[in-house]
């Protein structure tokens, strides 16, 4: 606690108060079931821990700085009392002990611990009263040590989880509510509940539903059902044809079919690799402050495709994408599959220090598969054993110890024949003509600096000397540095400089090579260059220490590689007749550490990791997980709703050959898939239900950012299907695309979209992501930022995603689009209505909505002849303002934007016929119906 308040006027008032304070003490210990709980067992396994954990900081832990001179650490230093010489524990007399008094928060001019977040909850404030009550034992350390020891502490039905060693004194003695372990715990397998429901995940469902007096809606209409599984298995709307074939069909077999068919489409794997990309946090650029670009992480966005497509078994996808390079390093495949492990931001410049930014990357390797694969974010324990979950502190290094021998590097990976190499040859020509006009411009800086030192020397009659030459010379014996530069030379020819850093490494993207990793001994890399594997490996393992406080200059106790003991101890607990393994040895060597991690990880056994994906795939059907925290299983997340659904899911997983396909069959072939989102009862469901956490209902979604450009680009008869390959860029608002994007020392080249059309309208997951710049149609309607594993998508409401979709030149471009493709296709305005909406909302219109339409494109019609649009030029150069770091004088700078002088634009405005216009104008308010943008 904080400095101990020992005046003697405040005293007298605390001890005054005590009667005011007496109220019935027993209530409340009879409510936390602490009658007849033995005090010295008390003391020792909650007490004691807890003046540990919120007193000590400022009344024990060192004994030169003790506020007030108030000793907690024995019952003596409490007797005793501070600099007052006011004893704070009264024997007997919780009221009357300052020091509950103080815990208890109920004077307001005396409140210890002082913090609003340490302050004492009802539970622990109930133990300290008690203890007090109770006399206060203190038991010497001797007792203390036998009390621990004999382990049969049970109080409020909490248990001990015997994890490795903690680093905090007392901490392995803790206990924790069993339900906040439910993770942890090993795999159950429950009976499915008999009642009217065949289907196993309806029976489980609807227990819970009856439990809760709920009854579930009825199932959606086919139209509805078609839409939901189409978006939910392949990001797209469902086609005209394949709209009409599900309603024709009027068999039993018709929607398994149709959930056959979508299993096997290829843009199942698009899909569904997004889903994972969020969570592994996929870029094409490093981040920080340089942002330069990773060349060939597009690789490893197209291995996760492929092996969704495929229907690669998850426990040999955790395998790959952890070791695939164990597995075997002469696969481009599993090089590629290991790209994982650098997904996230990371850079090492000249600015920064080595060792920092090892072990940044160690730090964020270890979260990141805490997050991904087990659903505990590691983080937590990396300064100290974790707050609230079974993981000390050693438990965290031990794992970031198997990363210790993990080292950067673009691996040599030939090109795989499923590869798509379109576009490689006229983008490196490209980059290679902007290589050569830097380079150009470099010289021409270069020449007017050796025409000034030239003059130099010929102006003392001096011999020319080369730059390299007359450097080496005291400064009175050569020209001045920079003679004959202006300060725009100066500062331009830095801008050169980094262009061509970034310009060569992007050249890399045309090279087979894997952004990948190797094991061997410790080598600082540096971001400006490709990381190339050394030679020879020759050297020792980096060894793994524990940080104190997480710092890299603070190293204590060295550890080896390891698991998560709580899950081995947590199986001994629950079943203590059976041997249980304490997890995998795990190399100590050079080789080998990852794969043997990963092994861990994919058993058959591993309660999280198999709870953590059977999970997220429910949630990306569903809107949230059976747990909603799908990041989180620890006991700060949400429990799940229905936790033998999800063992028994598991179960049914595992014996599937951990089949996700399989999985989502299952999932969406049961009844509760496909439910509608009304209900009979609606408002009284809302009342009893308002999350729909018992899922009587569908719960409406808004489509993700992607599915609302693809879905768009689809339907307007612009999307290019093609699968795989190097990133292309759509247009994004041209204000964004020539602001300023500051890096270190210089400014960012424009962005510059791909030039033809059938590059820019490919699926959104092969746009290029850069962490420096989000594309701001994407960003609004909340995809999410690369930087943290994204456990679900927010689908937040705000205007300028109305602004986007109603006023955004890209909006408008799709919906132009859509009006020529069905004046093209159908030459009456009827039918091209019909055909319109058929594609838009995957139904006609209704006589009324088609009065609508047609009295609306006659009132457009009428504004557009008197209101033509202005032709908009797209810029060929940019004018740049900046300082020179050196010197802080501002210069100026053009920077072409060559990409327009070949661009080939979408169809705009000011090309068509006022028709077209006002039939544009009507696509677009369909794009932003409700019923467009939302499944049901």
């Amino acid at each position: 606690m904080h400095s101990f308040l020992h005046r003697h006027t405040l005293i007298i008032q605390l001890l005054a108060l005590w009667g005011l304070l007496v109220v019935c003490g027993g209530c409340r210990q009879n409510e936390m079931g602490l009658q007849g709980v033995d005090a010295e067992k008390l003391f020792v396994h909650e007490v004691y821990p807890l003046l540990e954990s919120k007193c000590f900081a400022c009344h024990g832990n060192d004994p030169e700085e003790i506020e007030a001179a108030f000793d907690l650490r024995s019952r003596e230093g409490m007797l005793g009392g501070g600099e007052s010489g006011q004893a704070a524990l009264l024997p007997g007399k919780p009221k009357r002990s300052p020091l509950y008094v103080a815990a208890s928060w109920e004077d307001p001019d005396f409140q210890m611990p002082p913090k609003e977040n340490d302050r004492l909850t009802a539970r622990q404030l109930s133990m300290l009263e008690y203890w007090i009550a109770q006399g206060a034992p203190w038991p010497d350390s001797s007792r203390h040590a036998a009390i621990l020891a004999a382990d049969d502490w049970d109080f409020g039905g909490q248990i001990r989880v015997k994890t490795s060693e903690a680093r905090t004194s007392g901490w392995a003695n803790r206990r924790y509510k069993e339900e906040d372990l439910w993770a942890f715990t090993p795999l159950t397998a429950p009976e499915v509940p008999a009642n009217d429901y065949s289907h196993p995940i309806d029976a489980f469902i609807y227990q819970k539903l009856k439990e809760k007096g709920l009854t579930p809606a009825a199932e959606a209409d086919k139209l509805t059902l078609v839409r939901r599984a189409s978006f939910d298995l392949r990001g797209l709307p469902p086609s005209i044809a394949e709209v009409k074939t599900f309603l024709a069909d009027q068999s039993e077999q018709a929607y398994p079919k149709l959930i056959d068919r979508l299993l096997a489409s290829p843009h199942y794997g698009e899909q569904w690799a997004r889903h994972w990309l969020d969570v592994a946090r996929y870029a094409d650029s490093d981040g920080f402050a340089n942002d330069y670009a990773r060349p060939h992480a597009w690789r490893y966005r197209d291995y996760v495709i492929r092996s969704f497509n495929e229907d690669k078994p998850y426990n040999q996808f955790i395998l790959e994408q952890l070791a695939g390079d164990e597995i075997d390093p002469s696969r481009p495949e599993m090089l590629i599959a290991t790209g994982f492990l650098r997904m996230g931001p990371w850079e090492h410049t000249g600015m920064s220090v080595a060792a920092e930014t090892r072990q940044f990357f160690l730090d964020d390797v270890t979260n990141s598969v805490g997050e991904t694969f087990l659903s505990i974010p590691l983080r937590c324990a990396r300064c100290h054993d974790h707050k609230f979950d079974p993981i000390p502190t050693k438990d965290y290094y031990r794992i970031q110890a198997v990363f210790a021998t993990t080292q950067f590097a673009e691996r040599e990976a030939p090109f795989l024949p499923q590869e798509n190499l379109n576009g490689m040859e006229e983008e490196k020509a490209q980059i290679m003509a902007w290589i050569k006009r830097a380079e150009e411009e470099q010289k021409s800086i270069a020449a007017k600096e050796e025409a000034a030192a030239r003059a130099w020397y010929r102006a003392r009659g001096l011999p020319y000397l080369p730059r390299r030459q007359r450097m080496k010379l005291p400064e009175d014996q050569r020209p001045a540095r920079y003679l004959g530069l202006t300060y725009e030379d100066l500062g331009y020819r830095k801008v050169l400089q980094k262009e061509l850093q970034t310009l060569h490494r992007e050249l890399g993207r045309y090279e087979a090579w894997a952004f990948s990793v190797y094991d061997g001994p410790a080598r600082v890399v540096h971001s400006v260059r490709p990381i190339r594997m050394p030679e020879k490996l020759a050297g020792n393992p980096e060894p793994t220490f524990i940080l104190t406080g997480g710092s890299v200059y603070a190293p204590a106790e060295e550890v080896t590689p390891g698991i998560l003991s709580a899950i081995p101890a947590m199986k001994a607990f629950h079943q203590p007749r059976e041997a249980v393994p304490g997890g995998p040895v795990i190399s100590k060597g050079m080789q080998g550490r990852r794969l043997q991690f990963a092994h861990w990880l994919a058993r058959a056994d591993n309660p999280l990791v198999l709870r953590s994906i059977v999970n997220r795939v429910w949630q990306y059907h569903f809107g949230k997980g059976l747990a909603e925290n799908s990041n989180n299983f620890g006991a700060t997340g949400k429990k799940p709703t229905h936790p033998e659904l999800l063992d028994w899911l598991v179960g049914y997983f595992v014996g599937q050959g951990w089949s996700i396909k399989a999985l989502h069959r299952l999932i969406m072939t049961s009844a509760t898939y496909r439910r509608a989102s009304d209900h009979a009862q609606l408002a009284a469901l809302r009342q009893a239900d308002p999350r729909n956490d018992y899922l009587a209902v569908f719960s409406p979604r808004r489509l993700e950012a992607e599915e609302i450009r693809d879905a768009m680009l689809l339907v307007s008869g612009e999307l290019n299907p093609e699968m795989g390959g190097i990133p292309v860029r759509p247009e994004i608002n041209l204000e964004v695309a020539l602001q300023p994007r500051h890096i270190m020392g210089s400014v960012a080249r424009a962005y510059q979209p791909s030039p033809r059309p059938e590059q820019r309208n490919r699926r959104s997951i092969y746009t290029e992501r850069l962490r420096g710049l989000p594309n701001p149609m994407l960003e609004v309607f909340n995809q999410p930022g690369p930087d943290l594993a994204c456990e679900r998508r927010t689908a937040s409401t705000i205007s300028p995603q109305a602004f986007t979709l109603l006023n955004s030149s890209s909006s408008y471009d799709r919906a132009l689009a859509f009006a020529l493709d069905l004046q093209r296709s159908h030459s009456h305005i009827r039918a091209q209505l019909m055909a319109g909406m058929m594609r838009v909302w995957n139904r006609p219109p209704s006589k009324e909505e088609m009065e609508i339409c047609l009295a609306y494109l006659k009132e457009m019609q009428q504004y557009h002849r008197q209101h033509p649009p202005q032709k908009m030029e797209y810029p060929l150069e940019v004018r740049r303002k900046m300082f020179e770091e050196m010197t802080g004088e501002p210069f100026e700078y053009t920077e072409k934007l060559d990409i327009y002088s070949n661009y080939v634009p979408d169809k705009k405005a000011w090309e068509v016929s006022p028709a077209s216009r006002a039939l544009a104008d009507l696509c677009l308010l369909w794009f932003n119906a409700n019923e467009f943008i939302y499944l049901y």
